[in-house]
């Protein structure tokens, strides 16, 4: 059967399929409100427990937990009692409804529904004549910012009445709408595109939609063996240790999440400049129960790379040259830029092989209508946006690196699972390096850090690897991909929407200074403040890093060259592309350790064992995800902020 279309029946109508066709008239007509009503409660709840908490958020990483814990709910609550009443919440009902949830997640999140708007206020509310922001104000899109001084202080300060001026408001949130209809058209397209290869042909393990197809799997789900709770007390025992620890200091505090000291092990030069570049090394229960799914050469290629980037960082300094920046002028450019050099030839690599294949097999009926949603929405954006005030080129170069590495990113969910994933690299890195970093011009440069902040800048919320997975789930589960396709995209426009509201009615309920900091003015205010800098000094193009992006292309190119021509190659080229991300840095150790034990295991104690322990590490996921819902329960009824399950993210 086709994915995307229903087959047509040949044969005779039978009261068993009468009763099947009924079946998907009442899923049509249910499941439409009811993931709705599921998106825009956990938007709800997400514009509280954020950004009042200030503790683990609901909708962050490749496995959310807001998503997760509807799954539980669904699964250990709702279906049993349904059972004994002779009314089966069937797999297929459960699975779409999640990946409705899960497809959706970027568009209910704070990455989403809050930093676009303070974005917009922290330059006026902040303005001084230190930091020179109203430099910027002439440069906004006006149909994206508020215009009445009053509510630009109420936005930090809170309203005295509480009540959002929504008069202020309602021009911006119906822009961010349009545009992300256009976004969700496109998402849809690139599904549709990349699915099919990736799944039926290539066979990809999808390890994040696995966890849940597990959960969902009728008669025997992964939650009904011994081994699968195992992994989830181990994870649950560590992180409620810790959570009575932030609530009675006598506790010892178990430090999971900086075993490794870097900047203790490595002071003498050349390796000091390990110390300056690292980042504390713990261990993610989550990551470790991931990297066991995958493929061995996969989970290797990430870590691996990454301390050999360590290796060409001590080789440079050694040769004598600086540290730089954070951005540009050293060491750290360099090995920044061969992230980018890798993203280009594996976003290319992916997209031509696809289409390669497409052309071979004569499969243009499938995935012809997912190019044209695909270029609508793409090309719908770039109108958009040069309409709000970007010249066209620069719209068109943005979009054009966003689905770059949108695309990357979701090859690297879908094939390596990493709970958490993140470049650090921005569009404006890679015409900062090329031309310079007034290339694009500080008009363009202002306009487009609104969708990039809104899309992009939290790079592990990226949309389109939640749509993939969902995609895979909703296939396994023999759903279908059209409804899911539909509903998707009314859940993301019209979630999101309410999501933005639900933002601004705690923020000016309770105001934006005693919110999350992160959200609410740090990466604003870094926006700015960066785009300030380079306008006051620029850097011309950075000849070091541009041949960091050649060296990277060409050691991805060679390295795919490997894979292909060699059999049994040991090391994916994938782990290249995040070889220097911050990411990387804190979980590198969990990926070693998900790919060491089943090594191991597959080595010495065999494949019988491997499947044996397979729940077990699924339980790891599971359990860590739903004790940092247990305690944000905890946390919501003490009122108790700042306990953070994943301390350390999201990286800048």
């Amino acid at each position: 059967m086709d994915r995307w279309t229903e087959a047509p029946v040949s044969r005779p109508a039978t009261p068993l399929d009468v009763q099947e066709a009924w079946h998907q008239v009442g899923l049509r007509l249910w499941i439409t409100p009811l993931g709705l009503i599921l998106v825009i409660l956990l938007g709800w709840l997400r514009a509280h427990l954020d950004l009042r908490l200030e503790g683990s958020r609901i909708a962050y990483g490749q496995l959310p937990v807001g998503p997760l814990a509807l799954l539980a709910v669904l699964v250990w609550a709702v279906s049993p009692p349904l059972n004994k009443l002779k009314r089966t919440l069937r797999a297929g009902e459960i699975a779409l409804l999640f990946s409705i949830i899960l497809a959706t997640t970027r568009f209910w999140s704070s990455s989403y529904a809050v930093l676009p708007l303070s974005l917009a206020v922290a330059p006026f509310y902040y303005a001084n004549p230190t930091n020179n922001y109203e430099l910027l104000h002439p440069l906004f899109p006006q149909a994206l910012v508020p215009r009445d001084k009053l509510a630009i202080k109420a936005f930090y300060e809170g309203s005295p009445s509480g009540q959002v001026p929504w008069e202020e408001w309602i021009g911006p949130l119906l822009i961010w709408t349009v545009s992300t209809g256009f976004l969700l058209i496109a998402l849809g397209g690139l599904t549709v595109f990349f699915y099919e290869r990736w799944a039926d042909r290539e066979k990809l393990i999808f390890p994040i939609a696995r966890v849940a197809l597990e959960m969902i799997r009728q008669p025997e789900p992964i939650w009904t063996r011994r081994a699968f709770w195992v992994g989830a007390i181990a994870s649950f025992s560590v992180h409620s240790w810790n959570g009575l620890s932030h609530y009675y200091a006598p506790i010892p505090f178990l430090n999971i999440r900086s075993l490794i000291n870097m900047n203790a092990l490595f002071t003498d030069r050349p390796w000091a400049i390990v110390s300056y570049e690292s980042a504390p090394v713990g261990i993610y229960p989550s990551v470790v129960g991931t990297t066991y799914l995958i493929p061995a050469e996969v989970a290797l290629g990430f870590w691996l790379f990454h301390l050999l980037s360590y290796v060409e960082m001590v080789i440079l300094f050694g040769l004598g040259l600086p540290p730089g920046g954070y951005d540009y002028g050293g060491i750290r450019a360099i090995t920044r830029s061969h992230e980018i050099g890798a993203f280009f030839v594996l976003g290319a690599a992916l997209a031509y092989r696809t289409w390669e294949s497409q052309q071979a097999t004569k499969e243009n009926v499938k995935t012809g209508p997912g190019l044209m949603l695909f270029l609508i929405g793409f090309f719908g954006l770039v109108v958009l946006w040069t309409w709000l005030g970007a010249h066209w080129s620069a719209s068109l170069g943005y979009f054009l690196l966003y689905f770059i590495v949108s695309i990357v990113l979701a090859r690297i969910s879908c094939q390596a699972g990493c709970i958490f994933i993140g470049m650090d690299f921005h569009p404006h890195n890679v015409s900062g390096y090329l031309f310079g970093q007034m290339s694009p011009g500080l008009k363009n440069l202002v306009v487009m850090m609104f969708p990039h902040m809104a899309y992009m800048m939290e790079r592990d919320v990226v949309p389109l690897p939640y749509f993939l997975n969902a995609a895979h789930i909703v296939s396994s589960s023999k759903a279908s991909q059209g409804l899911f396709l539909l509903y998707a995209f009314w859940s993301g426009l019209l979630g999101g929407l309410l999501s933005l509201f639900f933002s601004l009615m705690v923020i000016y309920r309770y105001g934006g200074l005693n919110l999350h900091y992160h959200y609410l003015t740090r990466l604003s205010r870094w926006a700015w403040d960066k785009y300030l800098g380079w306008f006051r000094s620029p850097s011309p193009p950075d000849t070091r890093a541009t041949v960091g992006i050649a060296a990277g292309m060409a050691f991805t190119s060679l390295l795919i060259l490997c894979q292909n021509r060699i059999p049994g190659f040991p090391i994916h080229p994938l782990g290249i592309a995040l070889a220097d991300s911050l990411v990387i840095r804190r979980i590198w150790l969990s990926l070693f350790l998900g790919w060491a034990i089943k090594r191991f295991v597959l080595r010495y104690l065999g494949l019988a064992l491997y499947y044996a322990l397979l729940p077990a590490f699924i339980g790891l996921v599971v359990g860590e995800l739903l004790t940092a819902t247990i305690w944000l329960g905890i946390d919501h009824l003490f009122q108790k902020r700042g306990h953070d399950v994943f301390p350390g993210f999201p990286p800048l």
